[in-house]
């Protein structure tokens, strides 16, 4: 499709990059991840003061210590991975509702739910602990179709050349959420109260829901306000796919893949790591060095600082090294992950046996940082593949990813009883463990070409674009 869309490329540059309504949507799922990561980091913080014990002065003068929610490691345990429970049931079912009814209101429901159930969960913790697992399966229930709906908003929106980019750009909010769920939950919860920190977070998220309805439409043809140069460029680079209710789905050949299974190994084993170090780093900063709350908020998002600006560092590498011909596709994805793992695994290790706060953050940093590259690797690799049906494959590799963040939060329950560095130890090399075996699976089995089952499609909506431009 090269040879239809040079003059469309060159007619789209004209226009100033803010006009441009891909970016609009770009900006609001970037709004949208930092309200749907923000959400879901809560209570990970949170559970550390609501769990706090506090000296109270009786009537008869007596100092006693009182603690609000008395849980212990293994209800944590499942508390901080029920989310994941419902999480997992709505990969693959998010994937075929967004191709079916439009990504664009498959994950803005997503999003604006999961806001909405935020604002229970004080409630639920202090009715009953049953009703607080409720309420976070539910969240991962709605929350479950936001990722493979991202995928499906992408293949209407994302001219090929800019794939990496527009996703790395987008998939900022997601650590922009987890700093300023890690930062502002602490400092609300010492400030005011732990509550308080759920109902400012959700509210929020209904706000942005509110106006992702209004703004964000299905794609480029649908929208009332994109300029046609934009729109001819988009359409000559990805086609038209107004035809998505109409599309089936090679199963067989999907779970038969070994691109899609790279694709899910890969999804797994980044997910494992950041899970590990999302739910897991403030109570590992307060038990290793007994830090307070607001400090271990401060300190937890350290990390992920680093990985925002280096999510637009390997977005635009891998876009630039594909124009250029550096690289193939597959080369881009396959090295990206593999890079990203490898230096997971090594400062994993280094963190195991720091002894200091300093180098231990240090180490952290870049462990997270490094995640970076595995964006623009895994997460969009399913367009490459099979772009009709990439919403279906990131909602079965989400499904496996799903499984390391119920995992990682019960293990370390049942590994880290008493907090001591010895068990923690245990946690960092098992994640080394898992970040190794994702390299050297993805070193063999990563592809980036269009598969033999997925061309089909790909053949019809050419022959429809060639058509189209014949009559222009």
């Amino acid at each position: 499709m090269d040879r239809y869309d040079k003059l469309e490329r060159d007619e789209d540059a004209k226009i100033p990059f803010y006009k441009k309504r891909r970016y609009h949507v770009v900006l609001l799922i970037t709004i949208g991840l930092f309200n749907l990561l923000g959400l879901r980091i809560c209570l990970s913080v949170a559970v550390v003061v609501m769990r706090q014990k506090v000296n109270v002065t009786s009537e008869d003068g007596s100092v006693v210590e009182q603690q609000e929610f008395d849980w212990d490691s293994k209800e944590l345990g499942i508390i901080l991975s029920s989310f994941y429970y419902g999480y997992i049931a709505t990969q693959i079912i998010g994937g075929i509702l967004a191709t079916r009814f439009g990504g664009h209101l498959v994950f803005g429901i997503g999003v604006g739910a999961t806001a909405a159930l935020t604002l229970l969960l004080p409630i639920a913790a202090k009715t009953h602990l049953a009703l607080l697992y409720t309420v976070r399966i539910l969240q991962g229930v709605v929350g479950g179709v936001t990722y493979p709906a991202i995928i499906e908003i992408w293949s209407q929106w994302a001219p090929v050349q800019e794939r990496s980019f527009m996703g790395n750009v987008a998939y900022t909010g997601n650590y922009i959420g987890i700093i300023s769920g890690m930062l502002l939950t602490g400092i609300i919860s010492v400030a005011l109260n732990w509550e308080s920190a759920f109902y400012i977070f959700g509210s929020v998220g209904v706000l942005w829901y509110i106006c992702w309805i209004f703004v964000v439409k299905a794609s480029p043809s649908t929208d009332p306000y994109i300029t046609n140069a934009e729109k001819a460029y988009i359409l000559s680079s990805i086609g038209e796919r107004t035809e998505r209710r109409k599309i089936k789905h090679p199963y067989k050949d999907i779970f038969t893949s070994a691109a899609v299974w790279a694709i899910v190994v890969a999804n797994f084993t980044a997910m494992w790591g950041s899970s590990s170090l999302l739910n897991l780093l403030p109570l590992y900063l307060t038990d290793t060095f007994n830090f307070e709350l607001n400090t271990t908020g401060i300190l937890s998002a350290v990390p992920y600082f680093a990985i925002i600006g280096l999510l637009f560092v390997s977005g635009y590498l891998a876009d630039w090294l594909q124009v250029k011909n550096y690289l193939t596709t597959g080369q881009v994805r396959r090295y990206f992950n593999s890079a990203a793992f490898i230096i997971q695994m090594i400062f994993m290790m280094l963190t195991a046996f720091a002894h200091d706060p300093a180098p231990s953050m240090i180490y952290i940093t870049i462990a997270v940082g490094s995640n970076s590259l595995s964006w623009s690797g895994y997460v969009v690799n399913p367009l490459d593949i099979a772009p009709s049906h990439a919403s279906i494959i990131m909602g079965l590799s989400n499904s496996f990813g799903t499984l390391a963040g119920m995992l990682s939060p019960i293990l370390m329950g049942f590994i880290v009883t008493d907090g001591s560095r010895e068990q923690w130890q245990i946690m960092f090399f098992i994640s080394a463990g898992v970040y190794l075996f994702g390299c050297i699976f993805c070193m063999i089995f990563v592809r980036g070409r269009l598969q033999p089952w997925a061309k089909i499609d790909i053949q019809e909506q050419e022959m429809k674009i060639s058509k189209n431009f014949t009559k222009q």
